[in-house]
């Protein structure tokens, strides 16, 4: 019997509604501070965004089709209007004639995110659809300046729903400013079949091993499960001194440590690893319930999950 049964949507979504009654409800007082309505305002649109990622993602299993993507980018744009002109600024759509296996539901919510995320910046947008060398349909979303904040709320959801679909999502360097590119598969060559009765590894292709620390007995089995049945490569151990006689073993890709991420201790071991592996993931296992928040894109915030609700949240936090 699995130990965290996901919960069905039917059961969260009220949760989302009820954020926003409750956001509503106190943008109505008097007297709340500019800051304050401003942070009011930022809890309803997370139930908004709440109850529109369980609509999309659902309870099931999904139908992929063809989507045609260049459609699906100016369908978004025609619905972002509204907020584009609120703002005043603009977004331009261009690119190839391509099309995308995915579930229309799920691109549509990708790609929502992926604007409003943008239009955080305040600036004028250009959406590019193109075809990577590789074969996998590309979105390019760019603009000037310095960009938005990887902290931002829409572009942690991005990420996260990206881990989860197996779709990449990068930041990048721009001659002009930023750009944000979100890839919507993974090349043909690089695909591995599935292990088994195991999980499809190519979403975890990036993590060749991955290093569990936490002194909880409960968490340790349920992530080695979870590990062998994903086919990566790994270790689960107690205490920071084991883990770092793990490393014998082979470097980490990623840490997923129950030890806070402020203890001098945790830090010395994650300076060891990032010296041996630049690029190191580091995913904080914490006790509050139903935590999935992306770190920052530099490394200096790690990624947060709940040790309670690992069997939905860790191999996400693990995928490239």
């Amino acid at each position: 019997m699995n130990p965290n049964p996901p919960l069905p949507a039917a059961v969260l979504a009220p949760l989302g509604e009820a954020i926003v009654q409750t956001a509503q409800a106190l943008s109505a007082e008097r007297g709340l501070s500019d800051t304050a309505r401003l942070k009011v305002r930022g809890l309803e649109d997370l139930g908004r965004e709440l109850q529109t990622l369980l609509h999309a993602l659902g309870a099931g299993a999904h139908e992929c089709e063809a989507v045609p993507l260049l459609d699906a980018a100016l369908a978004t744009r025609r619905l972002c209007l509204p907020e584009l002109a609120r703002r005043g600024l603009r977004l331009t759509v261009e690119g190839v004639t391509a099309q995308v296996q995915a579930d229309p539901a799920q691109l549509q919510h990708a790609l929502d995110l992926l604007v409003q995320h943008g239009m955080a910046a305040g600036v004028d947008l250009r959406l590019n659809v193109r075809t990577a060398d590789d074969g996998v349909a590309e979105l390019l979303l760019s603009g000037a300046g310095a960009g938005p904040d990887a902290a931002q709320l829409h572009g942690q959801l991005l990420r996260w729903l990206g881990r989860s679909l197996g779709w990449g999502v990068q930041r990048e360097p721009d001659a002009a400013g930023w750009r944000l590119r979100l890839r919507l598969g993974t090349a043909p060559a690089a695909a591995i079949a599935p292990d088994g009765e195991g999980l499809p590894r190519r979403h975890w292709a990036g993590v060749d091993r991955a290093l569990i620390i936490d002194p909880d007995e409960r968490t340790r089995g349920i992530a080695a499960q979870l590990l062998r049945l994903s086919g990566v490569k790994g270790d689960c151990v107690a205490t920071l001194a084991q883990a770092e006689a793990a490393l014998a073993d082979g470097v980490p890709r990623a840490v997923v440590c129950g030890y806070p991420w402020d203890d001098p201790a945790v830090q010395a071991l994650r300076d060891v690893i990032q010296a041996q592996r630049p690029g190191l993931r580091w995913v904080e296992l914490v006790n509050a319930p139903f935590v999935f928040a992306a770190g920052s894109d530099d490394g200096s915030q790690p990624a947060r999950i709940s040790r309670h609700d690992l069997a939905n949240t860790l191999l996400p936090s693990l995928a490239d």
